[in-house]
């Protein structure tokens, strides 16, 4: 028996797995249900300002701003402004790796 006729017996046998192509929930979200978050909001904005206060007191500052704005991107430049990086090797390891520049290429 060859290696793709075993995988396809092993599927047959468990028609719990999703079929290729197949989607996992064709039906979509329930009419009537909402995410967490638009639960959330929801309730946010039925609680009063001084419900709301005593509310967000209890909520890390950092975890409140990344719920408002959203986690901060990091960018990080590795090239030095488009510039090569040059790395300063010490001479003896250079020497012993044949990494030593040419003095007449500096010319």
């Amino acid at each position: 028996m060859s290696m793709d006729e075993n995988l396809n017996n092993q599927n047959n046998n468990r028609p719990w797995l999703y079929k290729k192509g197949q989607s996992g929930n064709p039906k979509g979200r329930p009419k009537g249900t909402f995410s967490l978050k638009t639960y959330v909001r929801k309730k946010l904005e039925s609680m009063t300002d001084e419900e709301r206060e005593v509310f967000l007191e209890g909520i890390d500052k950092k975890v409140l701003w990344e719920m408002a704005e959203g986690k901060a991107e990091t960018k990080m430049d590795v090239t030095s402004d488009g510039k090569p990086i040059q790395f300063l090797i010490p001479e003896a390891i250079a020497e012993k790796n044949n990494l030593m520049e040419d003095e007449q290429s500096n010319d």
